[in-house]
């Protein structure tokens, strides 16, 4: 899996701010943008933030933001993603025994996760955990993701 970048790339943006470029300078009526060129836009925000590729292109935020919340609703268009964490690999003989206070083992010197999550409005959420402590996060999540809905 490769490593998400956060800030898009001229290569990203180019075609869609030079799309828009040649669109205003076309046009002979006011009138909406063409859908094509905002579902291009709407996939650039989905991966790199509303407000980024808004400033970049030339876009309204707002305008922006209310069609990426649109594509979300539509069916079809938002697909669950599977995303596998590396684990490490320990024997059960070096994992401590449970206590009432810490009723998950965790191994020696392990360090925890951290869970980065971020919406298509450009809400963001980190989350840190203890090893071991991962029932807590499904919780964490679902409010966070609750409250953008």
């Amino acid at each position: 899996m490769g490593k998400q970048r956060l800030e898009p790339s001229p290569e990203d943006l180019d075609p869609v701010r030079q799309q828009i470029k040649v669109w205003r300078e076309t046009r002979k009526l006011p009138g909406p943008m063409p859908r094509e060129i905002w579902d291009r836009a709407v996939v650039l925000a989905r991966a790199f933030g509303v407000c980024k590729v808004a400033r970049a292109v030339g876009l309204d935020y707002t305008g922006l933001r209310q069609k990426v919340a649109k594509a979300l609703e539509e069916p079809g268009l938002v697909t669950p993603t599977f995303v596998e964490l590396p684990g490490r690999m320990v024997s059960e003989e070096a994992l401590p025994a449970p206590s009432p206070r810490d009723p998950e083992p965790r191994a020696p010197g392990s360090i925890g996760t951290v869970i980065d999550l971020s919406t298509p409005d450009g809400a963001r959420i980190r989350i840190q955990l203890e090893a071991g402590r991962g029932a807590e996060a499904a919780g964490i999540v679902a409010a966070f993701l609750g409250s953008r809905a």
